[in-house]
């Protein structure tokens, strides 16, 4: 079973779609557009002896980040990726990786609970290693149309004890005031800022002054040279996010100079395991590497931890506690921070999470099961 042929999966009997909507606490707002309500596809698969897993399709609503969205992925997953799987054959898809991940995610998962072994320790295992049972976290704060709105969250934040505050921004003249403002308020906080591909040179050179950890993706995905050129205005080093598809760009990012950091997404990167390999060669390429996040449900999250949870990852991760996201989570148990503001790497079989039957239902907008 592997992303580019799931099919290999003796005894699963269905898999079901279910379309949930969950209001966000906060909306957010990124320089690629504003979601106040998570528009996302949970998969479950069941086997013959009646283990069920589940993943997560946690691309956007809109196609905004990516050319996958909400509705596409469902269509693609209905009449595409589960057909196929549930036939037996290779989806042979050019493309789509959140909508292959969330049906991967959830075979693993099922495999995995089967086996009684977490999906933390099987991605561990890959690199010779143990996973970390809890991990540095990243507060990512949206952007705001008051200054003032940011500083406040910046501080319930910074009271969890996060390790790293990062700042979502354009070049506007607002959101270069209010990364300055933030920095005025909390001199000694770690902190950085991502463009989402926006970034100018005129509006790093004056953020560099902030003594940020890192600008993450100042340029458009696959502007590679300009992320070198922007990357040689600034003493700050760059991440980059939407950039990290595959091993090839990232061997390509490295010899450009693009960047010194990578994010890695599961969810962007084709699943777990994918992820986990991106992990192993961008360290192997030189580049520092922290796990993303994609304002996930508990389900895509606990994965995503999984990856986060691998020794290899050097920076903070951005995948926070459920209840920094939602109100009501889908998951069972919620994920949380321990005191020391680290997240706790779920360690029961599987990703180590469930949905509520409750929650689905309360939160579902459309549901299929597709047979064998």
């Amino acid at each position: 079973m592997t992303p580019e042929d799931p099919s290999d999966v003796p005894g699963l009997v269905s898999v079901e779609l279910v379309r949930v909507q969950l209001p966000l606490r906060h909306a957010h707002r990124a320089a690629h557009g504003e979601e106040a309500v998570r528009d996302l596809i949970l998969v479950g698969a069941t086997f013959d002896d009646g283990t069920v897993g589940w993943g997560e399709c946690s691309a956007l609503a809109r196609p905004t980040y990516t050319s996958e969205h909400t509705a596409g992925a469902w269509l693609v997953l209905r009449d595409e990726i589960v057909p196929a799987v549930l036939a037996g054959r290779a989806p042979g898809l050019v493309g789509h990786p959140m909508a292959t991940a969330a049906l991967l995610t959830a075979l693993t998962d099922a495999v995995l609970r089967r086996a009684d072994r977490s999906l933390a320790t099987e991605l561990a295992a890959t690199m010779g290693t143990d996973p970390l049972t809890a991990v540095p976290t990243t507060a990512v704060i949206s952007r705001a149309e008051e200054v003032d709105d940011v500083l406040a969250r910046v501080e319930d934040r910074v009271q969890e004890r996060v390790a790293l505050v990062k700042l979502k921004v354009t070049p506007s003249p607002q959101d270069l005031a209010t990364v300055g403002a933030v920095r005025e308020a909390w001199p000694d906080l770690a902190l950085a800022v991502d463009f989402n591909g926006t970034a100018d040179a005129d509006s790093l050179r004056r953020l560099d002054r902030l003594h940020l950890e890192y600008v993450e993706q100042p340029a458009p995905a696959d502007e590679l040279v300009r992320s070198a050129y922007l990357a040689g205005q600034i003493d700050a080093p760059v991440a980059l996010d939407e950039s990290i598809t595959s091993a090839g760009a990232i061997d390509a990012a490295v010899a450009l100079g693009a960047g010194r950091i990578a994010n890695i997404k599961p969810a962007r990167c084709g699943g777990p395991h994918a992820a986990a390999a991106l992990v192993g060669h961008a360290r192997n390429a030189g580049l520092d590497v922290f796990v993303g996040g994609m304002v996930e449900s508990g389900i895509g999250r606990a994965a995503a931890l999984a990856v986060a949870a691998l020794p290899a990852c050097t920076h903070p991760t951005d995948l926070g506690p459920s209840l920094a996201y939602f109100d009501e989570d889908v998951v069972e148990p919620p994920l949380t921070t321990d005191p020391t503001g680290r997240m706790q790497v779920p360690s029961g079989p599987g990703t180590g999470v469930v949905p509520r039957p409750e929650h689905l239902d309360r939160f579902a907008v459309d549901r299929l099961v597709l047979r064998r």
